[in-house]
């Protein structure tokens, strides 16, 4: 595995998951949007949590480039099949996000960077 440094968004994500209240028990953080149930295809999606859309990554044949863009349905964004290359679009986007992992088509979602 590798040392990646743990992005900024995803320990924010981890300190707020679980808040203490002064009642000592746990809550959860009413701040957090609910993670998706599932996704529609197995692989890695980096999730813009505060505006709720999905990375993108097409190939646009009228300017011959790669865009990068953010799109609202998970359907429609771009699937990863490795941690290490959602990782590296995850660092350089602007927007605070996660990436979210499911291991088959309708499997449960986890979040893992």
């Amino acid at each position: 595995m590798k040392n990646r440094p743990v992005r900024e968004d995803y320990r924010r994500w981890l300190e707020a998951k679980t808040v203490t209240g002064s009642d000592g028990a746990s809550h959860s953080a009413a701040l957090l949007p609910e993670l998706p149930s599932s996704l529609p295809f197995s692989g890695y999606v980096v999730w813009f949590h505060v505006s709720l859309t999905y990375l993108d990554i097409r190939f646009d044949h009228h300017r011959f480039e790669i865009v990068t863009q953010q799109v609202p349905s998970v359907a429609e964004a771009f699937f990863f099949d490795s941690l290490d290359a959602a990782y590296g679009h995850a660092a350089s986007v602007g927007e605070p996000c996660l990436i979210l992992f499911s291991a088959a088509s309708g499997a449960a979602v986890s979040v893992v960077g």
